[in-house]
């Protein structure tokens, strides 16, 4: 008995710490987005993204945002943390991870950028300027949301994205194996459509 407890345990000391395992991912904000596409003509002119976070995060960010903690969240406490908040989102692209044909959009500019309690609720509300072209030969574009780390949990529904300035554009909601992010095991979902 004391050869097989001895066996089980060597055996179990060399699972435990010799063989590499895979981290596990544990998101501790969710977060539902929505986004505008706006078009002028055949020219992708920017993106209004919406976050709507759920109410445990709404409540503790709350606490944070609201410094005279009077249970709301006023235009100057807003502004007197927006700068910040903003350059480390600008540090984070934002979240929204866009591929044009292939290739990574750096995005580092944000516009319009305000956050809102509605019904307890927190949201923020930016527009990302893009300013891309349509081209004779279709481009394919992929917009993800997502936070490398997987801190936070984003997700974007396909009624949640609408279209401005450009009929009939065909949007879906694919796999981005691509984009595959938190050491290469989680695969985001990505808006996919061409112009």
């Amino acid at each position: 008995m004391k050869k097989f407890l001895s066996l089980f345990l060597i055996l179990y000391l060399v699972c435990a710490f010799a063989i590499p395992h895979t981290a596990q991912a544990h998101p501790h904000v969710f977060i539902d987005s929505s986004l505008r596409l706006n078009f002028s003509k055949t020219t992708l002119e920017s993106i209004d993204v919406v976050w709507t976070f759920d109410d445990m995060s709404s409540d503790m960010f709350l606490i944070d945002l609201d410094t005279n903690g009077d249970g709301t969240l006023t235009q100057k406490e807003w502004e007197e943390q927006r700068q910040e908040i903003e350059e480390y989102l600008a540090e984070q692209s934002f979240f929204v991870h866009v591929m044009l044909d292939g290739k990574l959009v750096d995005l580092r500019k944000l516009e319009n950028f305000v956050a809102v309690f509605e019904n307890r609720t927190l949201k923020y509300k930016m527009t990302i300027p893009m300013n891309i072209a349509g081209s004779d030969s279709p481009q394919k574009m992929q917009i993800a949301i997502f936070d490398p780390t997987y801190y936070t949990d984003f997700y974007t529904a396909i009624e949640a994205v609408t279209v401005e300035g450009k009929k009939d554009l065909k949007l879906s909601i694919d796999d981005a194996p691509e984009l595959a992010f938190y050491q290469g095991q989680i695969i985001p979902t990505a808006v996919t459509f061409e112009f």
